[in-house]
């Protein structure tokens, strides 16, 4: 996997807009493609920038779904109008030398990490208007490749709302845990990569990773297509912020962004 660098972050980044209840699908098979550009960090924690491309897509068939945002992929079942679960899969994008930061490219390379694990959500239409809708969903993968051997879990809220026939809005906030292995990982620093990287060394326990906010803004120029601008900020938490990849070589505010072209079917 290595080298196949598609979005970490702009998978958060990705704000999807909830079925509202002006929006019954008139068949059984419905979904939606997502393709564009986008800008992040080049490593979590970095305050270096670089291009990505971005993907996301929605497969629905009655009441099982197909989602897919970056490299996460969600397989879910609706057991009711509001509650969903399933199986999920993602990805952790390397860390290697060619990162632009000098002394945190002389750390020892982290490769890609598949991750595996499941979801929850349950929603709410209606909230303000019969426009909109409110989710609540929560998510916990486990490092199956050996890579961090850790586990990540997180818990979001997201909004959306339709404005009119054309304009859409979503926006969503969500915290992110992580346990010790994934934390020394990517944010510990042995003795001896100290040495190597002249990076002071560190050590740190599992926690609050992150909170991050995240917004995305919809056009329809037809009944088919779309035009979608995303963005999304991280702030890291707690000792992750003192890692000195952050606070020496990087910054704890996280920014990312994508312009996306979408088409439904």
């Amino acid at each position: 996997m290595r080298g196949f660098r598609l979005p970490f972050l702009l998978a958060a980044c990705a704000v999807g807009t909830p079925v509202l209840a002006d929006e019954a699908p008139a068949r059984q098979w419905s979904g939606e493609l997502v393709a564009g550009v986008g800008a992040r960090p080049d490593y979590l924690g970095s305050d270096d920038m670089e291009l990505t491309p971005y993907v996301a897509g929605h497969l629905a068939y009655d009441r099982y779904f197909l989602e897919a945002q970056g490299l996460e992929v969600r397989l879910g079942v609706e057991l009711t109008p509001q509650l969903a679960l399933g199986p999920m899969m993602d990805f952790s994008n390397a860390r290697d030398h060619k990162v632009k930061s000098d002394r945190v490219a002389l750390l020892p390379e982290i490769d890609d990490a598949f991750e595996a694990g499941g979801f929850i959500s349950y929603g709410w239409q209606g909230i303000f208007s019969g426009r909109d809708a409110l989710t609540l969903d929560a998510t916990y993968l486990m490092d199956t490749s050996n890579t961090h051997d850790g586990s990540i879990g997180s818990v979001g809220l997201t909004y959306g709302r339709k404005l009119g026939d054309r304009w859409s809005v979503g926006t969503s906030v969500r915290l992110t845990y992580v346990d010790d292995k994934y934390a020394q990982t990517y944010f510990g620093i042995s003795p001896s990569a100290a040495t190597a990287s002249g990076l002071p060394a560190y050590s740190l326990g599992g926690g609050v990773r992150d909170v991050g906010i995240s917004a995305k803004l919809g056009y329809d120029l037809s009944e088919n297509w779309s035009v979608q601008l995303l963005g999304n900020y991280k702030q890291l938490m707690g000792n992750f912020k003192d890692s000195p990849v952050v606070d020496l070589e990087g910054s704890a505010s996280q920014f990312s962004g994508a312009v996306a072209i979408g088409y439904r079917f």
